[in-house]
């Protein structure tokens, strides 16, 4: 008679030799060639972002050093009113004590035109409401660049310097030939007068290589 199996001991399971598949040559060919397109991605954008910095570096403006800019008809300097940061506080004239709402700098915009920046508040000179007409009010406003805010600088013979609007065509003018602290510099058709010729004076020693400054006298050379 046959014993039955005990099913508390069953068979023991065959052991399984154990073995190495080679490697799949195209699995490892495509990781390769991915990592290589992720390199070659990695290094173009890297150069991307190298090449936009250095638009974004060229494309800033070159900034002269501070002045005070004085009128040679009245010996006043420009001033912001109250030395006052507010949008559209006025341009006029003061006795020169060079506080930083006195002093003003150039950017060069490198079409023959500059902003103008006050020190104080960070604005810039501004042909208020566009206004074209003589005796339109100059103030301070945010760098929108648009022509009103554009000045075109030149330099006499003499020395002085004047500043006519690219909009309105027109020159910063000592409004009614006033010589008082505390009048208004204005524009006017420009012809060339004292009470619109000003003289630049440096704030501190750094101002004897100026190139902003030397490229005005070049271009007003020309």
């Amino acid at each position: 008679m046959l014993t039955p199996l005990n099913p508390s001991f069953p068979e023991p399971a065959k052991e399984q030799a154990m073995t190495i598949d080679a490697p799949d040559t195209s699995i490892l060919s495509r990781w390769a060639r991915s990592l290589t397109a992720l390199a070659v991605a990695v290094v173009l954008a890297t150069a991307g972002l190298m090449t936009f910095h250095a638009e974004r570096v060229e494309a800033q403006p070159n900034t002269s050093d501070w002045y005070t800019v004085v009128s040679r008809h009245s010996g006043l300097a420009w001033d912001i009113q109250g030395a006052s940061t507010a949008t559209g506080a006025i341009l006029t004239q003061y006795d020169d004590y060079q506080g930083s709402n006195q002093q003003f700098r150039f950017l060069d915009l490198g079409n023959g035109y500059y902003k103008i920046q006050v020190k104080h508040s960070g604005l810039v000179l501004d042909l208020w409401n566009w206004d074209t007409e003589n005796g339109a009010s100059i103030a301070q406003y945010t760098d929108l660049g648009g022509n009103n805010q554009q000045w075109q600088v030149t330099q006499n013979s003499e020395g002085y310097y004047m500043f006519v609007n690219r909009h309105s065509g027109k020159a910063l003018d000592v409004w009614e030939w006033s010589t008082s602290a505390g009048s208004v510099i204005s524009q006017h058709d420009s012809t060339g007068a004292t009470n619109q010729q000003f003289s630049l004076n440096p704030v501190g020693s750094t101002c004897g290589t100026d190139q902003v400054l030397a490229d005005i006298r070049t271009a007003s050379d020309a």
